[in-house]
């Protein structure tokens, strides 16, 4: 078992939507005790990548479980996002979810795996189905 998850802006966004994988996985979390880390920048590009008016209640709901917590950037966290972003040619919210994956350990939940695989071959990850 998994000591937790970071959610990308793509996991984000596929529970914003509803998607039954993600809102497995938010239960699943919540039973268990299972953190389940959201950096910021993800969790603002995976909602502005959903429609907000049409997801807004049932992501209210979704994110009100017990398992979430939330990732801010501090001022050196921030440049080292930067760093990633810039240096594996891959944007701001991609690189704070590999930040975060690289200073915990944990597995990013995606649906994009290879990407943190080219930030990265130390990040593991989970595919979305």
């Amino acid at each position: 078992m998994s000591a937790g998850y970071i959610l990308d802006h793509t996991a984000i966004r596929s529970l914003a939507l509803g998607r039954p994988y993600m809102v497995a996985r938010v239960f699943h979390s919540a039973e268990i005790a299972q953190p389940l880390y959201i950096p910021a920048v993800c969790f603002t590009r995976g909602l502005a990548d959903s429609i907000l008016g049409e997801v807004y209640e049932r992501l209210q709901d979704a994110l009100s479980a017990p398992s979430f917590v939330f990732r801010p950037l501090d001022e050196a966290a921030c440049w080292a996002v930067a760093q990633i972003a810039h240096e594996r040619a891959t944007d701001i919210a991609a690189g704070h979810a590999a930040h975060l994956a690289l200073s915990t350990g944990l597995p990013v939940l995606t649906l994009q795996p290879g990407a943190y695989k080219q930030i990265d071959a130390r990040i593991d990850t989970e595919e979305i189905a």
